[in-house]
């Protein structure tokens, strides 16, 4: 999974990438149209119930969920669009973390000369709107060419795209943007390699300081909490000096400040829940590993994630929970407890699911 990091000048959201990624080494970093500046870091998703599976088994190696995050900059107030260099960077995130200014600080002015985090939501969400009707617009003017110049596709197939095009229009012209439209398989394929901004799912991080009004309330909570998008509130400054100090340090902060948990957690957190992802887990003496998944994963696509061979020879899967794995204590009392089972390709994988695929490897044709 891939989060941009993207906000106004001056709102805090390098901070919060230094807050979220303090441990980690960048893995490249990309300039655009000598302007914008993207960074880059993969962060390992925390979870305890990896913590437990770990000492259970002993493993030679444990492997967390990953995260990438991209601290994007380059996005200003009053662009009519986007380099289409840093288009292409946005347009390849699976999310969005929009951090929105919610501090005052003389010392470090706001581009607007005002703090109102309403207002900065809406510019960044305008124009995300403004780059989308671009491409929509320029997708029906080819959609009626192709209609009057004939001998292509077949009349049926374009006029079912263009009352697609024409149905995201719509939603765009209402401001709530193209991920509020519902869209069947075929809808998604017609619409995936254009890399809708508005179509992705967005969290928005009230930047705020000790001072400041950390409740939601400041913000319409009616257009911006859809079920792609939300929003929480952290103090990025704090979090990024909690996160460079040692665990003991750390919690005694953390306590003071009335945090209950770090902010990593809290964004990885809220973006699972955002984007409809949950973890199963494969375990074994060789190795401990936690995977990524969405809601609606079954077990044949769920073995695709660990190798496209287990796929495409998929039998069956044994499935036992976390849950019950930690109550129970062992594999053979779960077992014991009639809680271990097969699955076929219709089971829809859990949160917490411990699975081990049976599949058929594929023959050697030499």
């Amino acid at each position: 999974m891939k989060l941009g990091i993207i906000g106004l000048p001056q709102c805090g959201k390098t901070t919060l990438y230094c807050a979220l990624t303090h441990d980690y080494n960048p893995t490249g970093q990309i300039f655009v149209d000598g302007r914008a500046q993207i960074d880059t870091a993969v962060v390992s998703v925390p979870d305890q119930r990896i913590d437990w599976l770990s000492t259970h088994y002993h493993p030679k190696k444990t492997s967390y969920a990953k995260i990438t995050f991209q601290d994007i900059s380059g996005i200003t107030s009053g662009q009519e669009s986007f380099p289409r260099a840093l288009l292409t960077i946005l347009s390849q995130v699976d999310g969005f973390i929009h951090v929105v200014r919610n501090f005052d600080d003389p010392n470090i002015p706001h581009p607007m000369q005002r703090i109102d985090a309403e207002s900065d939501i809406n510019i960044l969400l305008d124009e995300f709107t403004l780059n989308d009707m671009l491409t929509v617009e320029r997708r029906l003017e080819s959609l009626s060419s192709e209609w009057d110049k004939g001998g292509g596709r077949t009349r049926t197939e374009i006029e079912y795209e263009q009352k697609l095009f024409e149905q995201l229009h719509d939603a765009l012209e209402t401001d709530y943007g193209i991920g509020t439209v519902h869209l069947n398989k075929q809808q998604q394929k017609l619409v995936s390699g254009f890399g809708f901004l508005t179509s992705k799912p967005m969290l928005i991080v009230l930047n705020s300081d000790d001072k400041s009004q950390k409740t939601k309330n400041i913000i319409n909570t009616n257009r911006h909490e859809t079920p792609k998008r939300d929003a929480i509130s952290l103090m990025s400054k704090l979090e990024m000096e909690i996160a460079q100090l040692e665990e003991n340090d750390a919690s005694f902060f953390m306590k003071e400040y009335g945090i209950s948990e770090p902010g990593l957690d809290k964004v990885i957190e809220s973006a699972y829940k955002m984007m409809s992802l949950k973890s199963f887990f494969t375990v074994g003496n060789d190795e401990v590993r936690a995977w990524t998944i969405t809601d609606d994963t079954s077990t044949p696509q769920a073995a695709g994630t660990i190798h496209s061979d287990m796929q495409s020879g998929f039998i069956r899967a044994e499935v036992m929970s976390f849950a019950d794995l930690k109550e129970l204590g062992s594999e053979s009392s779960v077992k014991a407890a009639g809680k271990w089972r097969l699955e076929g390709k219709e089971y829809i994988v859990q949160d917490g699911d411990i699975v081990n695929i049976r599949f058929s490897p594929p023959r050697n044709n030499q």
